[in-house]
């Protein structure tokens, strides 16, 4: 049985999840290049897998006989991000997935109820896997500068020594 605390959480979890800035970006329609195609369809898989988290975890709530909640609007800090570039976007999705697992991970130690606990891991576990893919997509945006040449061309990782 899930106490009240636990279902009141369970359900901001559920909104949370709902209005994430991956969810609110895959209604932004960030501008991308012809060579960031292939990060913006793993970036659209990622808010796919997002999106199935927080309705199994809707499902669960109403399995429970728990109301979904409603999810009401986004953030109004996510509106600057209509528009933008993929590059604009990619260090501010790290930092907000940062600030997301950290949440979670606080919740996770609130929960009592073990499926409850089975629920919110996995959205833990998935959050990981997305950051992991977020940091490696920042820091190949990182690796990568104009060319007046034409397309883009890889600058190296290492640190720059200063100019003689």
């Amino acid at each position: 049985m899930i106490d009240a605390a636990g279902q009141a959480l369970l359900q901001d979890i559920v909104r949370r999840e709902s209005r994430s800035l991956l969810q609110y970006v895959s209604e932004a329609f960030p501008w991308t290049t012809r060579e960031e195609r292939a990060a913006l369809a793993t970036l659209q898989e990622m808010i796919e897998d997002e999106r199935r988290n927080a309705a199994a975890l809707g499902q669960f709530l109403v399995r429970r006989k728990i109301g979904v909640p409603y999810l009401g609007p986004y953030p109004i800090s996510f509106t600057s991000m209509n528009y933008v570039s993929l590059d604009y976007l990619r260090p501010r999705l790290v930092e907000y997935q940062h600030r997301a697992l950290r949440q979670l991970e606080a919740d996770l130690r609130t929960l009592s109820d073990v499926d409850a606990k089975e629920q919110v891991e996995r959205i833990l576990s998935a959050k990981r896997r997305h950051l992991q893919i977020l940091e490696r997509l920042a820091a190949e945006a990182a690796a990568v500068v104009p060319s007046p040449q034409g397309p883009s061309i890889k600058k190296p990782l290492e640190p720059a020594t200063a100019a003689p």
